[in-house]
């Protein structure tokens, strides 16, 4: 659960870094648009179960969009922002390691 919430939030912030692109550029509409797909994705994903893998591809296409826009603001938050949502779109919804409410299993005894 909290790697969708981390999702969210990378998502959100993907597409709050598109101010410092040129504004109306095609670079600036790329990442409002992939930044909100990824943040839509990961809400998705907390119920319907699979929908984590749309982030997956949203996050290679982030990583790899650098070859595709060579804006250096946009290689940067591809780089970085792809590789994230990546590697958290790969932590199953019920993973509960670092959520900080409650108790993921039973206690012992």
């Amino acid at each position: 659960m909290i790697a969708r919430v981390l999702t969210l939030l990378l998502g959100l912030a993907i597409a709050g870094t598109s101010v410092w692109e040129p504004r109306g550029s095609e670079v600036a509409t790329h990442d409002v648009i992939v930044g909100l797909l990824i943040a839509a994705a990961s809400v998705v994903a907390v119920a319907v179960r699979g929908a984590n893998y749309l982030c997956t591809a949203l996050g290679l296409w982030l990583f790899f969009s650098g070859m595709v826009y060579p804006v250096v603001p946009h290689i940067y938050i591809g780089i970085v922002g792809g590789t994230l949502v990546f590697i958290f779109s790969l932590v199953p919804t019920s993973d509960r390691t670092f959520w900080p409410f409650g108790r993921s299993t039973a206690p012992a005894g």
